[in-house]
């Protein structure tokens, strides 16, 4: 081998990633105090071919009780200049709407990825007419990115709050819906080297066809999980294998290694993550070699490098020789922060599951478990798993089942003899929990693996609900953390943003999503833990696959995610958009349509209780319910308020503003129902009083409707269909 000495110095550091719809920079257009509500929209009114942006449409805009508005983004092959938006940002300013232009072109500055000092000169000359027209209030920076992308919007955005503060910016992150697609890395990016482009080298079998890097282990680094590569997957084939090995400098000690069989063309698979998880020094010169192990047309590339030197920490190399002038684009990942799992490799004996044998298992939660479980594995002998018969695992409180918490079923093993089984639960830091395995078949499946003594001291194995003796314990995995949350969590650490925003519609064509709670329940989970406000998108149209939401339906959508304290709340859409969308509030030319009397009478509570909301923070978020929706969690009954029936579609929101002082927001999670006379109970303290924030003035005043009798500590109110209403408890209580 004929290696380089790598070079002393560094240039490339852990880069900025972006979030979901994010807004940062000035105070809100209408709110005062510590806190900020903001009520947007998007889309904004039409520039080409006809130009919509009168000072009359912004006034209708205005008039709809809109603060903020993102402006057209695609209208087929259309863009957009500073010049030709110049009118809406002359009257969205004359109206006092915050508009997000978006900048669409070849030359623009919606997306805009950044990795390089020359990617940040063509950023700034970009920006700086905006930047130097004090009319101009924020600027679209990219709707819904990738995980595997995030890094270039997440530089560009923190680079501009740097270059322009005085802007808002505007990103807007996906639904967990979309999880698969995301691929968000397992790891957590420490050092990159996306700046590498340009040019690229195909890897085939043999030592001559290796292609390595040299780099050196940044400070802070003590493990490297993994590394990612960029790769074309239109060339590699199904029964072609890349394996990266991490070697010292001279490849005279080989320390882990990482294949990947064959790929396909999906986006995300442009960016394979090879896993080491090895130990490594700070300061120290790694080598890590891609080798083609033969197959297909033993030919896999281009493997993505620059044409110049663009990381002075090492370099490029091709069958062990160095590559002049040249580095390959790479990534180094660290392992994730607190996302525990339980491991429990028991063995040596088994039970059947059927219909008429439940195995269980309690398990204690680790101590710093602020991430959800993501999924439960176990062993099954998947020859014994035949089609038609459905194997559940149910995740309980206890062994006694008193509370459901998740569950999860499957026909089929999806993953050989260790089905994997998605659950997505909020769990408590050092609590037992209990699961449970159950099949509908009377023939019995597995078998599923367990140990023959005592193995694991945090729980125990179950047969039919009772405890094995002598004690045993089954082969579980509990893994803490997802893809989604990962998501999250990257573009708020990499971006420096304080603001997390995202979409998901939940009305379908002929059903509701059932992951719209879950992505509520995760976007407020990470929103909380990094200290930023967070918001969604409401709908507000339709298409082939979405039904056009009934005013019931929209006063649901709000009412839940201000119970889950969102703090930006934009529709989708005002405008209607080129494309498959119908029902809009505003129609292509203008036209009003019946929906813009429905967001604007809505918008209108949204503000008036913003004016409180906006200096909450929530505490809890319960679901009440014969059937609770995925990913939510049940009242406890130890809760200080609760209905007199708990059956009730009800969902309560506990907040606190900055002086401790206790709110709530009671829902109707119910659209199609009024619930009436709902009694809700105060226990063991009763507050001397419980007011409401009215939604027609947002003043705090005496309930609008119904009644509390302090003596008894009984609150008993109407909700409309998807209804919530905001109480105020006295101070002290």
């Amino acid at each position: 081998m004929n290696f380089k000495k790598s070079k002393s110095k560094m240039k490339w550091y852990l880069p900025p990633l972006f979030s979901l719809f994010l807004i940062l920079g000035n105070t809100p257009i209408y709110a005062s105090g510590i806190g900020e509500f903001y009520v947007g929209a998007f889309e904004s009114p039409q520039i080409k071919p006809v130009d919509y942006n009168t000072n009359a449409t912004w006034a209708t805009i205005a008039a709809a009780n809109i603060d903020r508005m993102v402006s057209i983004e695609n209208s087929g092959s259309l863009t957009y200049n500073k010049t030709e938006n110049e009118n809406a940002i002359a009257n969205s300013k004359l109206n006092n709407v915050g508009l997000m232009v978006t900048d669409l072109g070849p030359n623009g500055i919606y997306d805009f990825q950044s990795y390089t000092a020359a990617d940040y000169a063509v950023l700034e000359s970009r920006v700086l007419p905006y930047k130097n027209d004090a009319r101009v209030f924020g600027l679209s920076l990219k709707d819904e990115p990738y995980g595997y992308n995030l890094e270039g919007y997440a530089n560009t955005f923190k680079h501009l709050q740097a270059f322009a503060p005085d802007l808002h910016y505007y990103v807007n992150l996906q639904p967990q819906i979309n999880e698969r697609y995301l691929h968000s890395p397992r790891g957590k990016l420490f050092l990159s080297n996306s700046g590498a482009s340009g040019t690229g080298s195909y890897v085939s079998s043999g030592a001559s066809h290796a292609l390595g890097q040299t780099f050196v282990v940044p400070a802070g680094m003590t493990v490297l999980d993994g590394i990612d590569l960029k790769i074309d997957p239109n060339t590699w084939a199904s029964n072609e294998t890349l394996t990266l090995t991490l070697w010292n400098y001279n490849r005279t000690v080989s320390y882990a290694s990482s294949s990947i069989t064959g790929s396909t063309a999906e986006a995300w698979q442009y960016y394979p993550y090879f896993t080491l998880n090895v130990p490594v020094t700070a300061g120290s010169t790694y080598y890590w070699e891609l080798t083609h192990n033969g197959g297909g047309n033993n030919s896999v590339g281009w493997v993505t490098r620059s044409a110049t030197d663009v990381y002075n920490g090492g370099q490029a190399y091709s069958g062990g020789f160095p590559i002049a002038g040249s580095d390959f684009w790479f990534r180094l990942y660290e392992p994730r922060p607190i996302t525990p799992r339980i491991y429990n490799n028991a063995s040596g004996d088994g039970g059947y599951v059927s219909s008429s044998l439940r195995l269980g298992q309690t398990f204690t939660t680790p101590s710093n478990v602020n991430r959800r479980l993501y999924y439960m594995q176990v062993q099954l002998d998947a020859g014994r798993w035949t089609a038609g018969q459905s194997i559940t695992l149910t995740l309980w409180d206890s062994p006694s089942k008193t509370v459901k918490i998740a569950e999860n079923s499957m026909n089929a093993s999806n993953n050989g003899n260790y089905p994997v089984f998605y659950l997505n639960a909020r769990l408590t830091s050092n609590t037992s929990y209990y699961y449970e395995l159950t099949s509908n078949s009377t023939t019995s499946v597995g078998w599923v693996t367990r140990s023959t003594n005592d193995v694991y001291s945090d729980g125990a194995a179950y047969l039919n609900g009772s405890m094995l003796a002598p004690a045993k314990d089954y082969w579980f995995k509990a893994v803490f953390g997802s893809p989604y949350e990962y998501y999250l969590d990257d573009w708020l650490d990499y971006s420096g943003s304080n603001e997390l925003l995202f979409d998901i519609y939940p009305f379908k064509t002929s059903s509701d999503d059932p992951t719209y709670f879950l992505n509520l329940e995760q976007v407020r989970e990470r929103g909380l833990d990094h200290d930023v406000i967070y918001g969604n998108f409401l709908q507000n149209w339709s298409n082939t696959r979405h039904r056009n939401p009934t005013l019931n339906e929209k006063r649901y959508n709000v009412y839940t995610n201000l119970t889950y304290g969102m703090k930006m709340m934009y529709w989708f859409t005002y405008w209607r958009p080129i494309g498959n969308f119908n029902d809009t509030a505003v129609d292509y030319d203008g036209t009003i349509l019946p929906a813009y009397a429905q967001i604007q009478g809505l918008n209108a509570e949204m503000r008036n209780l913003g004016g409180t909301l906006k200096n909450l923070t929530s505490q809890q978020v319960y679901h009440t319910g014969t059937s609770l929706p995925m990913g939510t969690v049940a009242l406890p009954s130890t809760f200080f308020i609760k209905p007199a029936n708990l059956s009730l579609p009800l969902i309560e929101g506990y907040f606190t503003d900055p002086d401790g002082r206790k709110y709530l927001m009671l829902t109707n999670r119910d659209y199609n129902n009024t619930q009436t006379n709902i009694t809700f109970n105060f226990s063991p303290a009763m507050p001397a009083d419980v007011t409401e924030i009215s939604k027609t003035t947002g003043a705090e005043v005496a309930l609008v409707q119904g009644t509390y009798t302090s003596g008894t500590g009984a609150l008993t109110v109407t909700l409309q269909p998807g209804e919530g209403r905001l109480f105020a408890l006295p101070a002290g209580y």
